[in-house]
């Protein structure tokens, strides 16, 4: 009778230690690799998280308006390789993003690079590329 509770733990083990396999993404099928795009915008937030830090910005649409972008970026220590901290980009900075579009439309980007108006680029790391060396 030892053996059913044992294989039952067993199995309960196994599908515990799956569920983050599940719970990550994969890249090629969120974004569109064939359209890479470059947005630019004003900063609305940075925010340095695990296991994918985000952007979020703001860009004028071709009408004026404003339109709010989610930009994922690589993971924390990703990003602090790259020079990376908390006061990198403050609000208000205006950027231009190199990255891959969602393919479901909505208003998100993966990343590439990140370029400051003074002409300064940023490696972002984003979903799906390994990280840039510093030189």
């Amino acid at each position: 009778m030892k053996t059913k509770p044992t294989v039952l733990m067993g199995v309960f083990l196994i599908i515990l230690s799956a569920i983050p396999l599940v719970a990550h993404h994969s890249f090629a099928t969120q974004y569109d690799t064939e359209k890479a795009i470059t947005l630019k915008g004003s900063v609305m937030m940075l925010d340095l998280v695990n296991p994918h830090s985000w952007l979020y910005i703001n860009v004028k649409d071709a009408k004026g308006a404003l339109i709010s972008w989610g930009i994922e970026l690589g993971p924390i220590r990703d990003l602090q390789v790259q020079g990376w901290d908390k006061t990198t980009i403050k609000p208000g900075t205006e950027v231009a993003i190199e990255g891959f579009p969602a393919k479901n439309g909505s208003k998100t980007l993966s990343a590439k690079s990140v370029r400051l108006a003074d002409g300064k680029t940023l490696f972002a790391t984003g979903s799906g590329m390994a990280p840039q060396t510093k030189k």
